[in-house]
């Protein structure tokens, strides 16, 4: 197989700007359809990007020959199910993140995976970025000693969300009640963490809806004890007066700050008062170019990604067990 045909399942946001390029620019990728709830926004995506097919329904994908791979970024309630459909039409996947709602659907998901013998992989694509790397190669380096700690902060304003046409951000949070930052921009953030530091082990949290109706969450406070023994702390607030995007490690020799993540170009090292900066620019092209790329070779070679189901379900097992915590009012098992 010199290059794997993709259909794409949504037509939201991050599709068009990251996603649909990203396979237009890989060498080993032919992007064939788009399908969506709505067949003009399929059509519209097919035009501007050059695919051969759209359609609004999943069947239609699944069985045409001239597809060999899906790229799932439905709502994130819709992913386990379109995620399953897929693998046991024998396409291999790469699911939008959140893998899916909770660890039992993660489970699933794999598991539909493993029997019937395609690769998955969940689009947690900022592993791949040079500043997640470099971190990940710091750390590894012992520069900050032992990893004690880790924070995050993501906040929003008002408006953020509305500015991003396609249905994953109409749908996910607002009829899940989960808030799209909540659940899906932590989500990113708190893979990070475990990329860097190890598989979670327990959760407690606290939610509440404040400044928004319905059973939607607009805050969400957690904290994780890592296997590692490391603990973390992730803070969620939507609606706030101003965007931040806070992401730092704390270790007995030094810290790394890596703020703002994706906007931020500078990862700074203090050991001590002695400082350090590390120029991490964004990655040149699409966002998720590097992992098309990853997946896309593994497949053409016959191989697994260097990135599978087992590790993305990683942050949905923490957003499972928060959730199970603010109900129980306990600490939960992540895994």
């Amino acid at each position: 197989m010199d290059r794997l045909r993709w259909a794409i399942l949504g037509c939201g946001h991050e599709v068009h700007t990251s996603v649909a390029p990203a396979l237009l620019q890989d060498k080993h990728s032919r992007l064939v359809a788009f399908c969506a709830p709505k067949l003009a926004w399929a059509e519209q995506m097919r035009d501007q990007f050059g695919a051969i097919m759209a359609c609004d329904r999943l069947e239609m994908v699944l069985s045409d020959d001239r597809v060999d791979a899906v790229y799932v970024a439905s709502s994130v309630h819709r992913h386990c199910v379109h995620t399953i459909a897929a693998v046991e039409a024998g396409k291999h996947v790469v699911c939008q993140a959140p893998m899916a709602m909770d660890i039992d659907e993660c489970r699933q998901t794999i598991a539909a995976a493993h029997a019937t013998d395609v690769y998955l992989s969940v689009a947690y694509h900022r592993r791949f970025w040079p500043k997640a790397r470099l971190m990940k190669q710091l750390i590894r380096q012992g520069r900050i000693g032992r990893p004690l700690s880790g924070r995050i902060r993501v906040s929003t304003d008002a408006e953020a969300c509305h500015d991003k046409p396609g249905y994953m951000c109409a749908e996910s949070g607002a009829v899940q009640g989960t808030g799209v930052l909540c659940h899906d921009t932590s989500s990113h953030r708190l893979d990070l963490m475990c990329y860097l530091l190890g598989a979670p082990d327990l959760v407690t949290s606290v939610t509440d809806r404040v400044t928004v109706g319905g059973e939607t969450v607009d805050i969400r406070t957690l904290l994780c004890r890592l296997h590692s023994a490391v603990h973390l702390v992730c803070e969620a607030c939507q609606n706030g007066p101003q965007q931040s995007d806070e992401f730092e490690i704390y270790g007995t020799e030094g810290t790394l700050t890596a703020t703002p993540f994706d906007a931020g170009p500078v990862l700074v090292l203090d050991r001590h008062g002695d400082i350090e900066r590390f120029h991490t620019p964004h990655p040149e092209g699409p966002g998720h170019l590097a992992l098309i790329q990853d997946f896309t070779e593994a497949v053409t070679e016959g191989r697994p990604p260097a990135f599978d189901g087992r590790d993305g379900m990683l942050a949905t097992t923490i957003l499972d067990a928060a959730c199970r915590s603010w109900s129980s009012r306990r600490w939960e098992a992540a895994l």
